[in-house]
């Protein structure tokens, strides 16, 4: 049991890792497409580069779920503390599992209905770049998957820590 627990620390260290990764890439990828093609914009006699508008398309989907992952592994995603703030300590915890368990289920399939979807949107191709329409679903299914996954680590991190561990991560974990 305890080789179990520690490769769901393990696991949502690595999650958590790719995570920040990803948000950092991504939001630099953002940064330099949006302020470069505005910078085309009025230096250029074109107007711009036009795949500026389908870049962000692809990339803002990675951001946005990666996001999601780690406000997952800091308990961020299910914050109703008035309603934990009113239960006990043993019924809290069974509440925020419950609650988790829930969660994880509908990140779950929120997950498969979008590999469903990508595996239809993969026919149509952008227009300047002609990258598959998929894109965005299989980030979204990804995304969703990994947030399952963390949502159970926290859940079991609460159940072997304690209640007061569920917020807790590392100050090295805070900045991205």
């Amino acid at each position: 049991m305890l080789m179990l627990l520690q490769l769901v620390d393990v696991v949502e260290k690595v999650i958590v890792r790719l995570s920040r990764l990803v948000v950092i890439a991504s939001g630099i990828a953002l940064t330099l497409v949006t302020t470069g093609n505005v910078i085309a914009r009025y230096t250029l006699s074109g107007g711009g580069f036009s795949s500026a508008q389908e870049l962000p398309m692809l990339i803002f989907p990675w951001f946005i779920l990666a996001g999601i992952v780690l406000a997952a592994h800091v308990g961020g995603h299910m914050a109703v503390e008035w309603l934990y703030d009113k239960l006990g300590q043993r019924l809290r915890i069974a509440a925020f599992v419950l609650a988790s368990a829930v969660s994880a289920s509908a990140f779950l399939v929120l997950s498969y209905q979008a590999m469903v979807v990508a595996e239809i949107a993969g026919v149509e191709h952008s227009p300047v770049l002609q990258l598959p329409n998929s894109v965005g679903y299989y980030s979204l299914a990804v995304g969703a998957f990994l947030v399952a996954i963390v949502t159970v680590s926290v859940a079991v991190r609460v159940l072997r820590f304690g209640w007061e561990q569920r917020t807790k991560v590392g100050a090295e974990e805070m900045p991205l």
